[in-house]
């Protein structure tokens, strides 16, 4: 991801994301050089329709968020910006990924299984807008 995607990914989250993050704060994550994003690009409508970004410090590896335009949804862009992560994770040298994912969103949730992701935790009322538990889900590294 580049500063001129920002934009677009700002209108997906928005339309995607309950916590959506804001046009500076999508700008600011690419000032860290820990921070990892990619965007799915579609090349007949020359536009971006996903996102995904980690953020890798030391032995972890953290989904910070991923997003798919709903125009989008179903097609396998969200498996293909996780087999992203997943693989610029390990290249990083994380022994693991966790994330948090709202208890409600079951779509995420089949997505992160199909990884092998395991619940290992819930954070009671970690998310706002509306106030909802996340489940804190782990990928361990095979070596």
């Amino acid at each position: 991801m580049q500063l001129p995607d920002c934009e677009r990914v700002a209108e997906i989250s928005a339309l995607t994301l309950p916590e959506r993050w804001s046009y500076q704060e999508i700008c600011k994550v690419l000032q860290y050089d820990y921070n990892v994003y990619y965007i799915a690009w579609d090349t007949l409508q020359e536009d971006v329709v996903g996102f995904a970004g980690i953020m890798v410090i030391a032995e972890d590896s953290e989904l910070l968020n991923i997003a798919v335009d709903p125009q989008y949804q179903h097609k396998g862009i969200g498996t293909l910006l996780m087999d992203k992560i997943v693989e610029e994770s390990w290249k990083h040298g994380a022994d693991r990924i966790l994330l948090e994912v709202r208890s409600s969103n079951k779509m995420a949730q089949r997505l992160y299984k199909q990884y092998c992701f395991a619940m290992i935790g819930k954070r009671k009322n970690y998310y706002s807008n509306p106030t909802e538990d996340a489940w804190i889900m782990s990928l361990d590294r095979i070596r």
